[in-house]
C-alpha cells in the first residue's frame, strides 16, 4: 500500500491538482484528512483506497470518477457481521471497533453493536457510560411485552462524530448481561431476541458489526443468529489456538441449536511480535483455518500506538501524531473491510 499526499497523488494519478480536491471533498476518493493548528489541510490518499472509489464508480482512471456518495451504498442489502472470541484480552473490541470505523471511512453507512456488558465498546470511541441509555432498555422493553418500533430502537442509538468520518453505535451497560440472561425465562426463543431488535434499523445501514462478550452464552448466540457472518480475533498464544479449537465447537453447538449455518469469514491474528514463537503459532492458526475453510486470516502487528489511539478514543487512522503508521497498522483491517464493501 502506498500512501500518497496530494501532490504525489496528483502527479501519479495525473489528475490536475483542483480536481482532485474536489474528488476528495466530495468523498468520492475515500481519504484521510489532518487540519493542523493553523487550519492547514493535509490529504493521506492510500492507493488502495483509489482503487476501491474506481471499482465502485465503474472508473477507468481517476479522472474518470464521477457519481455520488450515495453510490457507495450497498447494493445486496444490510451485511451483520459478529466479531468474537471466548478468550478475552486479544483485543477484539480494538478490531470491532476500528473495523466499522474503516467501513464507515469507505463511504458505509454503519452501526456497532456492543453486546458485551463490560461495555468497553461503548466506550472505546465515546468514552462514556451509557447507563440507563443502552441496547439493555430495548431488551427490558420486550420482556415487559411492550410494543417497540424503529424510533422506539433509534432512541438509544448515539451519532459519533469523527473528523473523517461518522458512524452509530448501539450501547451496552453492565446491567446488559444478567438481563439477556433472564430473557431465557421469558421466550421460547430468546436467541432471535437481537435479531427482532435489528430488523427495526437494519435498513438504515450498509454494515452492523457485532462486538461479543468474551465468554460463551446467550448474548454469543444472539449475536450470531443475527449475523450473515463472523470475524474472530485471537493472539499469537499457545492458548488461544486451544480457545479457536473451543469456539469452532461452540459454533456447532449454535448451529444445531438455532439451524443456523454460520460462516466464519476471517481471523485476525492480533498482538503479533516479530519471534520464532508467534511463527509458529501463526502458522497453527493458519492451518486451523484451512481446515475450518476459513478464507481471510489477517495479522496486526503489536503496537503502543494502538493502546495509545484507544486512551485518546480515537481511530488508529486519525491518531494525528503519526498518521502515515496509524494507517500503516491498520492496513489488515483496512483490506478486510474494502474486500466486504466490494462485496456490499
Amino acid at each position: 500500500m502506498e500512501i500518497f499526499r496530494l501532490a504525489q497523488a496528483s502527479e501519479f494519478y495525473k489528475v490536475p491538482t483542483k480536481n482532485l480536491t474536489e474528488l476528495l471533498s466530495r468523498k468520492l476518493i475515500p481519504h484521510v484528512k489532518k487540519v493542523s493548528s493553523s487550519n492547514r489541510s493535509t490529504y493521506y490518499i492510500p492507493s488502495f483506497f483509489v482503487d476501491y472509489a474506481k471499482k465502485v464508480l465503474n472508473a477507468e482512471t481517476v479522472a474518470e470518477i464521477g457519481g455520488d456518495v450515495k453510490d457507495f451504498q450497498n447494493k445486496n442489502g444490510t451485511k451483520i457481521i459478529t466479531v468474537s472470541n471466548l478468550k478475552g484480552g486479544v483485543g477484539k473490541t480494538s478490531v470491532a471497533s476500528n473495523f466499522a470505523y474503516a467501513l464507515s471511512i469507505l463511504n458505509k453507512r454503519v452501526l456497532l453493536v456492543d453486546m458485551d456488558s463490560q461495555a468497553n465498546t461503548s466506550r472505546y470511541f465515546a468514552n462514556k457510560y451509557f447507563t440507563g441509555n443502552s441496547i439493555k432498555n430495548i431488551f427490558d422493553s420486550l420482556m415487559r411485552k411492550e410494543t417497540i418500533d424503529k424510533e422506539f430502537v433509534r432512541q438509544y442509538v448515539q451519532k459519533l462524530q469523527f473528523d473523517n468520518a461518522s458512524l452509530d453505535l448501539l450501547p451496552s451497560e453492565l446491567a446488559l448481561g444478567r438481563v439477556v440472561e433472564f430473557s431465557r425465562a421469558v421466550f421460547t426463543m430468546p436467541h432471535k431476541k437481537l435479531n427482532d431488535i435489528l430488523k427495526y434499523v437494519k435498513d438504515d445501514y450498509d454494515f452492523i458489526i457485532i462486538d461479543t462478550p468474551p465468554s460463551t452464552g446467550l448474548s454469543l448466540h444472539m449475536a450470531i443468529y443475527a449475523s450473515d457472518m463472523m470475524s474472530i480475533v485471537t493472539d499469537a498464544e499457545d492458548f488461544s489456538v486451544n480457545g479457536l479449537k473451543e469456539l469452532a465447537s461452540e459454533i456447532q453447538e449454535i448451529e444445531e441449536e438455532t439451524d443456523r449455518s454460520i460462516t466464519v469469514d476471517s481471523i485476525f491474528i492480533n498482538k503479533v511480535k516479530n519471534s520464532k514463537i508467534h511463527e509458529v503459532y501463526i502458522d497453527a492458526i493458519a492451518k486451523l483455518a484451512i481446515e475450518q475453510n476459513i478464507e481471510n486470516v489477517f495479522t496486526i502487528a503489536d503496537s503502543t500506538r494502538v493502546k495509545e489511539a484507544q486512551n485518546l478514543h480515537i481511530p488508529m487512522l486519525e491518531y494525528k501524531s503519526e498518521l502515515d503508521k496509524g494507517l500503516t497498522m491498520s492496513a489488515s483491517i483496512l483490506e478486510y473491510a474494502i474486500e466486504k464493501a466490494l462485496e456490499g
